[in-house]
């Protein structure tokens, strides 16, 4: 054993340094970090409190992290590429991810190269010094950036489940049901994933955690009743999945409000109204209301009335009232063709009513848009085939 001595100026005020350095049996310092640390010039001057040789080492540290942050963001798109060959749109989520994961692997490697560092320092015989209070925040610094990249990342992994499952799917089409359930599950993985960071982060400051849990047991009766609201909407989230009153997609009736289902989460759903406004829904109150879902229904109901001229011919009427069964039944998209007609329904002073009744079987709202118009095509060209005319006020009044 030798001992060193040795002095150094902090602040005007001379303060001996007794360094003690333990040899191995053949000359060479015991510690690898001891040898690392006194190959700096100076070691044992301070900087910012610390020795140089430890405030290089610590920068070292630091560089270690961020190549380790580079190395990362470069490595997981080619991970990524092997798991998900196939799966269309993952290069975005690539480029999400990436960098968070990148952070992680930084954070991580801070943590435990200051934890070795520090451990080092205890060690007998060491002459590395490292200030408690460094100890602390730097370790604290890095278990940190490494729970929350790894928060951030896992937060982008579930939106990979939507795209997994797409991959999956056999029509490559993903239906209201599906979209509802990844939409739940996704909503519940973010909140499990965020419960436990902010734990992690809690025990990486040294709160803890059993004080925590047992705080919340004492507490539990006025947290249960300060968050009673969002409990209920969990709750009604649930009862949402398992009855299923509607899904995505679905153009729903809520009271007063109408609208498209774009979101159904753990707390609230999304409804798009016809003015293109989104509605926020607590999900605890959708289980108490009557929701009438129009896109559960089994057929849609269309029931024009058209007027002719009144001077029309009778048996060109007839015909065209045929002509418009025909139409229906031929027509792929209806059904229910023996409760589907086209009659005179009235004659007014003015002109001949037609009253037409038929069931479209369509998917929603675009699809009915566009066959209807489609008939209504093949209805104006049996007019012209039967050299019918509809009625315009305005004309027979010039006519007069």
């Amino acid at each position: 054993m030798i001992i060193i001595g040795g002095s150094s100026t902090i602040q005007n005020a001379n303060i001996d340094i007794i360094s003690i350095v333990d040899f191995s049996n053949d000359g060479r310092p015991a510690h690898f970090m001891d040898a690392f640390i006194q190959l700096v010039p100076g070691w044992d001057n301070l900087v910012f409190g610390v020795q140089t040789g430890v405030f290089a080492a610590l920068l070292g540290i630091f560089i270690v992290g961020m190549i380790a942050r580079q190395l990362t963001i470069y490595i997981l798109p080619h991970i990524l590429a092997r798991w998900t060959k196939g799966v269309d749109n993952i290069n975005e989520f690539e480029l999400s991810a990436r960098s968070p994961f990148g952070a992680s692997a930084a954070g991580l490697v801070w943590w435990k190269l200051v934890e070795f560092l520090a451990a080092e320092a205890a060690e007998p015989g060491s002459v590395i010094s490292l200030p408690s209070t460094y100890e602390y925040w730097l370790t604290a610094i890095g278990e940190t950036t490494f729970m929350v990249g790894a928060m951030l990342g896992l937060m982008y992994m579930v939106e990979l489940i939507q795209l997994l499952v797409l991959w999956w799917d056999d029509d490559g089409v993903l239906d209201g049901t599906e979209k509802t359930l990844i939409s739940a599950v996704e909503s519940i993985l973010r909140f499990v994933i965020l419960m436990f960071g902010v734990l992690a982060i809690a025990s990486a400051f040294n709160f803890n955690l059993t004080t925590i849990v047992a705080g919340l047991g004492v507490g539990g009766l006025a947290i249960a009743f300060a968050a009673k609201d969002t409990i209920g909407n969990l709750f009604g989230a649930v009862t949402l999945l398992l009855d299923r009153p509607f899904k995505m997609g679905d153009w729903i009736k809520v009271g007063n409000l109408e609208g498209e289902v774009i979101e159904v989460g753990i707390r609230t759903t999304l409804i798009r109204t016809s003015a293109d406004t989104v509605v926020t829904l607590p999900n605890a109150s959708l289980v108490h209301k009557n929701i009438e879902n129009f896109g559960k229904r089994r057929w849609r109901r269309y029931q024009p009335t058209l007027y002719l001229d009144l001077a029309s011919d009778s048996k060109a009427v007839e015909a065209f009232c045929r002509g418009i069964e025909d139409l229906i039944r031929k027509n792929p998209k209806t059904q229910k063709e023996d409760d589907s007609y086209a009659h005179v329904s009235a004659i007014s002073k003015d002109s001949i009513e037609i009253g037409i009744n038929l069931y479209w079987n369509v998917s929603g709202g675009v699809e009915e848009k566009q066959e209807r118009e489609k008939i209504l095509l093949d209805i104006i060209g049996l007019t012209e085939g039967l050299d019918l005319t509809f009625f315009e006020p305005r004309i027979r009044r010039t006519g007069e």
